[in-house]
């Protein structure tokens, strides 16, 4: 434990002594002892007096120093500011210990002297003074610190800079992702976080510490896109479109460009407007726009839909996979081992090698010369079929089918197959309610066969209302189709060769030697295809 020091002061001089007596080496050291000195403001002292007394110990008195009036000074308070004021701290230099310590009051006014009027914190100078912390300088106030704003900012829930994102253990369809981006109308694509307005502070002077001024910003937008009426900080597409940043503006583009390829850089464009393709359309990836598509490269085995027309500058090489489909009309430089339907007419520059093709309209392959060939396959057309060269001199087989549209005969058949199963249905649902009804009449049915009777009856019903429906359909469409039963023209220019297989309302025609110049017909009276010339001209085929 610790030796207890003790000093006294008389006429003699300054005493230092342990009234406990003998002490060890462990327990006073001679910074012990300069500490105390300090603490009671005795800045002059006989260093050899102390030595002697910590070598002797003893712990009897040793005047350590003269009583001189010029050093036994009283206590003195020091402010300091600092941080731009926010701070202010107080050292107290110790008054000599027979001389009084400085007050709270004393402390305070001459906090007041450097004009410290805030943040005075009088639990710290009170501990200071109780503690008698000296020579060291104690922080007794501080300042309000400015709180910073926030800025205002936009958030993109979309954002076109952007389009892909996923997690590293997330898995990805690379054929089916598109690197494009599209909205449509009432979609949320940005909101704005207005800005927050900082708090001022205050200094230890009182003075004002304004907060950092924040910054404002304003959605950028143009075409397709504006403000929810609901929400003015909310930014809404008005529009089908690609999203795109054009020059830091946000506008919604109603066709869609693509730069390149649609490969894995770019991805599958599912899209509500026209596309154009600058490049090519790669295998296993699909282009589905509700408007006109325009692939200036090629088409490999990809998927090609499109609710109007369809635009292929390079052609069509698709190896047996994918399909080309359009609403409206196809136009393509060439087509080799593809699928292409059509709702209008399809109109090929070159050749058409080993493909099915089905236009509910034309299928035109007269562009330049003999490259203008349909070879292998089968073609299908509502109307007519014209070409410069049918077949080839390998009598590859060719199918042609001319007169009624593909797809309503498929309709039809459909139809005709669903008629016929409610028909049966309803055949084998009659004898069991008539049954039923029987029963219920001679009350001889209990709960189970009366809630068949009623699903039974539910269902006749169901079925009654499916048919007449269905009937109806089916009236139309045989309408429709008989119109064009006095319909149908397969023209080749140059030459068909045999191998080919031409069917005109049902009536085929196999072609057996080489026809020049000639046009394929059914002649009415006999029920038969016969041969015209290319250029020969039907009466009812004049507004197809």
């Amino acid at each position: 434990m610790a030796a207890e020091l003790k000093l006294e002061a008389n006429g003699e001089g300054v005493w230092l002594s342990a009234p406990g007596g003998e002490f060890s080496q462990d327990d006073v050291s001679q910074d012990d002892i300069y500490n105390l000195l300090r603490s009671h403001g005795i800045r002059r002292y006989d260093l050899k007096v102390i030595e002697g007394f910590l070598h002797s110990r003893t712990g009897e008195p040793c005047r350590i120093a003269f009583r001189n009036p010029d050093y036994e000074k009283a206590a003195k308070i020091a402010v300091s500011l600092s941080n731009e004021n926010m701070t202010a701290s107080v050292l107290i230099e110790a008054p000599f210990f027979t001389k009084p310590w400085p007050t709270e009051s004393e402390i305070l006014r001459a906090l007041k002297e450097k004009a410290v009027v805030y943040g005075i914190n009088r639990d710290v100078i009170r501990e200071m003074l109780e503690s008698r912390r000296c020579e060291e300088y104690v922080e007794v106030a501080k300042g309000l610190d400015p709180v910073e704003g926030k800025d205002a900012y936009i958030e993109y829930y979309i954002n076109p800079d952007k389009p892909f994102e996923v997690s590293g253990d997330e898995k990805v369809d690379y054929w089916s992702r598109s690197m494009l981006v599209t909205v449509h109308p009432g979609q949320e694509v940005a909101v704005k976080h207005p800005a927050e307005a900082g708090k001022n502070g205050m200094s230890v002077i009182g003075t004002l510490v304004k907060a950092p001024t924040v910054k404002n910003v304003e959605f950028a937008f143009g075409e397709g896109l504006a403000r929810s009426k609901e929400n003015p900080l909310l930014l809404i597409s008005t529009a089908d479109g690609q999203l795109k940043n054009q020059k830091g503006k946000l506008v919604v583009l109603p066709e869609l460009d693509v730069p390149g390829d649609v490969d894995f850089g770019i991805g599958s464009i599912d899209f509500t407007g026209a596309v154009a393709i600058r490049g090519s359309v790669r295998s296993g990836f699909h282009v589905i726009a509700q408007g006109n598509i325009d692939v200036r490269g090629m088409v490999e085995g990809a998927d090609i839909d499109s609710q109007d027309s369809v635009t292929i500058h390079g052609g069509v090489r698709a190896m047996g996979k994918g399909y080309v489909q359009a609403s409206g009309d196809v136009s393509v430089n060439f087509v080799d081992q593809a699928t292409i339907r059509s709702g209008g007419n399809i109109i090929v520059k070159n050749a058409i090698l080993h493909s099915q093709l089905y236009a509910r309209k034309s299928v035109i392959v007269l562009g330049s010369g003999k490259k203008s060939q349909i070879a292998g396959g089968r073609i299908e057309a509502g109307l007519e079929v014209s070409c410069h060269v049918l077949g080839s001199e390998m009598g590859t087989k060719t199918e042609v089918v001319v007169g009624l549209p593909p797809e309503q005969i498929e309709k039809r058949r459909i139809l005709q197959n669903e008629i016929k199963r409610c028909e049966e249905n309803l055949e084998k649902i009659d004898p069991n309610l008539t049954l039923l009804k029987k029963m219920e009449a001679g009350g001889q049915i209990d709960d189970q066969k009366r809630a068949m009777l009623m699903n039974l009856t539910k269902m006749k019903f169901q079925l009654q209302a499916a048919l007449e429906s269905m009937n109806i359909e089916l009236k139309d469409l045989e309408f429709q189709l008989g119109s064009l039963r006095d319909r149908g023209i397969v023209r080749v220019k140059e030459v068909c060769y045999s191998g080919v297989t031409i069917s005109i309302r049902g009536i085929f025609y196999h072609v057996e030697g080489e026809c020049k110049y000639t046009s394929f017909i059914v002649d009415e009276p006999t029920g038969t295809i016969v041969l015209r010339p290319f250029d020969y001209v039907m009466s009812q085929n004049k507004d197809a």
